[in-house]
């Protein structure tokens, strides 16, 4: 019996495919069904998920501050983020709180030393977080009146020398020391008010300061010369304690120097006074 007149295999003679054809149609079934590549959506996705905060001091937080900001913390160097709208801003990772000086590059600052003022501004106050005044900071900076540091500052590697114009500074009571020089030839530097913390004061400190009138050591230096206040034509008194020694036979072009009042460390009274004579050359300056 013929079984294909009886259409018994019809059906599957119809499914039956052409090698050609279904070569041609798997291929056009396959390039149908394979997907577009779907970068343009995921990127967007990710523009538009913001991440969770990341945790202070995490080495992913270090990353994201270091590619987002420029601002230095300026007592250990590393880079900090700037928030808007504030002037103040704290160092995620030694903690010290600054003022933000973005919009002031004119204090060149390196952890925490101030090396150098490039402004021109004839007062200035020095931004926060500076520990110490570098030694060419302030020099010959004619255009200066008048300088406020802010507490912190423990040093002064020098900073101010020849500043002609500067009648005013304001020092830290953070501040333990001041080197030689360090306000040599300020002639227009009227008075000063050393810090009570100071224990060292160098030579020359204030060698040529034709204006300064009168001056008081703080009770924690117990050494000073007496050139530190060479050529100060216009002192007329220097007050320190008893327990301060002044070395040095004579104080030179001081021709305005009458006495050396001594202060009770307890009272601060004044509880004696040296004279200063004049030898007779208008130059040396002998204490009786």
């Amino acid at each position: 019996m013929n079984l294909s007149k009886l259409g018994i295999f019809k059906k599957n003679k119809e499914k039956k495919p052409d090698p050609e054809t279904n070569q041609e149609n798997t291929t056009t079934e396959n390039k149908e069904t394979i997907p577009e590549p779907q970068e343009e959506n995921t990127t967007t996705e990710n523009n538009q998920t913001n991440p969770e905060p990341l945790p202070e001091n995490s080495s992913i937080t270090n990353q994201r501050v270091i590619k987002l900001n420029k601002l230095s913390c300026p007592s250990c160097g590393a880079p900090v983020e700037i928030e808007k709208g504030k002037d103040m801003i704290t160092c995620p990772f030694c903690r010290t709180e600054f003022e933000v000086t973005e919009e002031n590059p004119d204090f060149i600052i390196d952890r925490g030393v101030l090396e150098r003022y490039n402004g021109t501004d004839p007062e200035i106050k020095v931004p926060s977080g500076v520990t110490s005044i570098g030694l060419l900071a302030f020099s010959n900076k004619n255009t200066l009146t008048k300088i406020v540091l802010p507490e912190g500052v423990t040093e002064l590697e020098g900073g101010f020398f020849n500043c002609e114009n500067l009648e005013t500074i304001i020092l830290p009571e953070s501040l333990e020391e001041i080197p030689d020089d360090a306000f040599s030839q300020c002639i227009s530097l009227k008075s000063i008010t050393l810090p009570k913390n100071l224990k060292y004061l160098g030579d020359r400190v204030f060698y040529g300061c034709k204006s300064l009138k009168s001056i008081e050591i703080p009770p924690n230096v117990k050494f000073v010369e007496t050139i530190t206040f060479g050529e100060c034509e216009n002192l007329e008194t220097i007050s320190c304690y008893e327990n301060t020694e002044i070395d040095g036979e004579y104080f030179m072009g001081c021709p305005n120097l009458s006495s050396i009042n001594i202060l009770d460390s307890k009272t601060n009274k004044v509880i004696s006074k040296k004279k200063i004579i004049d030898t007779g050359n208008n130059y040396h300056y002998k204490i009786k």
